[in-house]
């Protein structure tokens, strides 16, 4: 299955010159826990909710003057939409994170995966399956 089935192309971003006040008030406002941060749609970073807590809070900083380029992880690893599913899996595990940024065929951001979209996706499959066996269970033995 390809990650193109998974993704929702709705997908936030901020300019580097963004404080991270204008981060935690996007991540608020469309109940997200990451933020792209990008060159017309080109990713050139991401700005996490643990960022902002780990690189700003915690290090009393004031979030209305440090612009999410100073705090952003750079380079961001992404995906290809073309990817399948285990190849997504396979590299979140790998990296250890939650999310990733999924660009289309001229390196422009589509989408963003995250941990949460393929467990939904999982979820429904598995119980598409139990439903599947409880109907096997139930069906009458001639």
């Amino acid at each position: 299955m390809s990650i193109a089935e998974l993704i929702n192309p709705n997908v936030e971003t901020l300019p580097r010159s963004a404080t991270c006040v204008d981060a935690a008030r996007l991540m608020r406002g469309q109940n997200i826990g990451s933020v792209v941060v990008a060159n017309d749609r080109e990713p050139v970073g991401v700005l996490t909710d643990r960022d902002l807590a780990v690189r700003v809070m915690a290090e009393a900083r004031d979030p209305a003057k440090v612009r999410v380029e100073d705090v952003m992880s750079p380079h961001p690893i992404f995906l290809s939409v073309r990817r399948s599913l285990d190849e997504a899996i396979a590299t979140m595990r790998d990296l250890g994170v939650r999310r990733l940024p999924v660009v289309n065929d001229g390196g422009r951001l589509a989408a963003v995966i995250s941990l949460d979209d393929i467990l939904a996706r999982i979820a429904r499959q598995v119980g598409q399956l139990g439903e599947a066996i409880q109907r096997e269970i139930q069906a009458p033995v001639p």
